[in-house]
């Protein structure tokens, strides 16, 4: 692998060297438990969704949920891949198409994805933003699939991409040829984790700096782009990367430097299925710690615990995390090992219970055994999850209850949930577990392991399936400090010895969690307002009149719309437009309000400014919204001459909760 740039040596210096602060600031007193990396994160998905009220359209289903995710005190929500997939309406996301269609163009048989249109997408997220929850949505950067045959192409022929865009049929971004997979003149490998093709067309990455050419490079100028595009566009927090085993960790590493600036301070999270610690600790190093990993060691012990029926070691518990443990994400299901309705479902669409052959935790669309969220022992494995250090990852099917007559037209308002993992986000918020430092206090046992989050709290678990466990144990807490089990499984109220320490009880099959006594109550995080960049360009969008019709250069005598945002009532709006170039043009733009049920109208009127509008000094609007839904933003030249792009940034508040949509 050949050295990297000197620009690229520079930039890991000043990154390293900032590091390096940070880390010895750390050390030089009491460890600091990385509340950044603590948060409750839900994968808001299952395989195959699908709810019959929302049809085509879980952005707004999810919309809808999130005032309830509020108040459990959910953190944030990682959503789909939110490119068009494939398969059009019916892909899952993971077999993207066109990276730059999020629902916005007639490809593939469709406008919207499965999930919802790109309005939808971009008020789900200023919508979650309200309910002060961040927004994380999948990343799919490995292989590109649906594309049109090529005689010249070695192998898989499919391997011609040529997008919609406003200015035609083939005039998309990110166009892709067969030079630009593996194999290529620059890069003949086709073996191999980063080569080998396993989904479809394999993107090729492999640059001059590292082994391969002007192919790798342009495949990996666009992904940048794309990237920084998204991250603007839909305004989200966070990602999750898939597959990340199968391409090189720069490309991560530079996606997200160049999107989320230095700062390191934000959910990142690959999924690399792998059960030896020392490789996805080599991944997380080698995108510079910008980049977590889902912690499939410590993973694979919950399994085991959960599956053992009491003969599982609890004490070598804590031994599996990984030791990158402030970028590791311990997780209990996803949508990769729980697929049907039921823990044991015999396939993808199963809906019931299912008996077969074999592994009956593992169908074959899985990729490890499912564990099942009503068993005993679940609840114990999530207690772990919350009490490690690290961001826990919630799955749906694992909080709600989404089986039965009632999986495909669940109400977000009234779907059941599972009260162990209610009280285990509640506890983990409300006594702030990742603010205490992480300590093992009662490890010399099979059956019960003992977890201190300093001062903060005490967990305990129990995997024996008929005997509750005590001891004697240290803590951080202080003397003769009154403690609560706020779990409500182990009956009254403790205090700590002049000592600071206490005898707690874990009843058989269960946790506890002591805090302080007298914490209650519920949570209201920060209302946020969201930014979302457009750009028109016609690379962009889709002229067709079958598709939302976004997109275009900036031209004189027709305004473009570059989309739109569902703005709550009586609240402040900001667009700013720039233009390329330091000379500047002058600039029309109209925000349209919305009609009375919310939607996006040409005829409720608009509010109108011109001026002149450059690359370095934008036009701005500023105004009050007078009632809430779609404000349809458009721009246009104010005078004759060459189109131009233009870049429409809007920053605005959503509504918490609505009954327009």
């Amino acid at each position: 692998m050949a050295m990297p740039s000197s620009s690229a040596v520079r930039r890991l210096f000043r990154t390293n060297v900032i590091s390096l602060v940070a880390v010895l600031f750390v050390f030089a007193g009491t460890a600091l438990a990385n509340p950044w990396n603590g948060k409750v994160v839900l994968q808001a998905f299952w395989w195959d969704l699908q709810n019959d009220n929302y049809q085509g359209d879980w952005y707004t289903y999810l919309a809808k949920l999130a005032p309830r995710l509020k108040g459990m005190g959910i953190d944030g929500i990682w959503i789909p891949a939110p490119s068009k997939g494939a398969s059009g309406g019916y892909s899952m996301g993971y077999d993207p198409y066109d990276h730059y269609d999020l629902g916005d163009k007639d490809q593939k048989g469709t406008v919207a994805t499965k999930f919802g249109n790109k309005d939808s997408l971009l008020r789900l997220v200023a919508v979650a933003h309200a309910n002060g929850l961040d927004v994380y949505p999948d990343a799919v950067l490995n292989h590109t699939q649906g594309g049109e045959a090529d005689p010249q192409a070695p192998g898989n022929k499919a391997k011609k991409f040529r997008y919609v865009a406003y200015g035609g049929r083939e005039s998309g971004r990110w166009a892709k040829d067969h030079w630009n997979f593996h194999p290529n003149p620059d890069h003949n490998c086709l073996s191999g984790d980063w080569c080998e093709e396993k989904f479809g067309p394999d993107n090729c990455f492999y640059d001059r700096e590292h082994g391969g050419g002007g192919n790798g490079k342009y495949m990996r100028d666009r992904a940048r782009e794309w990237f920084v595009w998204l991250k603007k566009q839909t305004g989200a927090d966070g990602f999750r990367f898939d597959a990340v085993k199968h391409f090189p960790p720069y490309v991560v590493e530079d996606v997200l430097y160049n999107a989320m600036g230095e700062g390191k301070e934000y959910f990142a999270v690959g999924e690399w299925v792998d059960y030896d610690a020392a490789t996805l600790e080599k991944f997380v190093r080698d995108t510079n710690d910008r980049c977590g990993i889902f912690d499939f060691p410590f993973r694979g012990a919950l399994a085991n615990m959960v599956n053992s029926g009491g003969f599982f070691d609890m004490g070598s518990l804590p031994n599996y995390q990984l030791k990158e443990r402030f970028k590791s994400y311990p997780w209990v299901n996803y949508h990769d090992t729980y697929r049907g309705a039921y823990w044991d479902s015999n396939g993808n669409a199963s809906a019931a219970h299912d008996d077969r052959d074999g592994d009956w935790r593992q169908n074959g669309d899985e990729l490890a055994p499912t564990i099942d969220p009503d068993n005993p022992l679940t609840p114990v494995a999530y207690a772990a999850a919350f009490a490690v250090d690290g961001s826990p990852v919630v799955y749906y099917e694992d909080l709600f209850v989404n089986y039965g007559a009632d999986r495909k037209k669940a109400n977000p308002k009234t779907i059941a949930n599972r009260d162990y993992l209610v009280n285990l986000i509640w506890a983990h918020q409300k006594l702030d577990f990742k603010d205490g430092a992480y300590k093992v206090r009662h490890q010399g046992s099979p059956d019960l392991l003992v977890v201190e989050r300093s001062g903060k709290a005490l967990i305990g678990m129990n995997d024996n399936g008929t005997t509750s466990l005590s001891a004697w144990v240290q803590t951080d807490f202080g003397p003769n400090v009154a403690l609560h089990d706020y779990s409500g499984r182990s009956g009254d109220d403790l205090k700590t010895n002049n000592d600071g320490w206490v005898r707690l009880s874990v009843p058989p099959k269960s946790y506890t969690v002591l805090g302080r006594k007298g914490i209650a109550g519920g949570f209201t995080p920060k209302v946020r307002r969201t930014t979302q960049e457009f750009q028109l360009d016609d690379d962009l969008g889709d002229s067709s009149p079958n598709s939302l019709r976004y997109g275009g250069k900036m031209t004189h005598g027709e305004y473009r719309t570059a989309g739109a945002v569902w703005v709550a009532p009586n609240s402040t709006v900001k667009v700013w437009v720039y233009t390329d170039g330091a000379a500047g043009r002058q600039v029309d733009l109209a925000v349209y309000k919305p009609d009375a049920r919310g939607g996006k109208s040409t005829v409720s009127g608009r509010t109108t400014k011109r001026g002149k509008a450059s690359s370095k000094t934008p036009l701005l609007l500023q105004f009050r919204s007078g009632s809430e839904g779609y404000h349809r933003i458009a721009a246009k030249l104010a005078a004759a001459g060459t189109p131009i792009r233009g870049y429409i940034k809007v920053e605005y508040q959503a509504p918490a909760a609505s009954t327009k949509f």
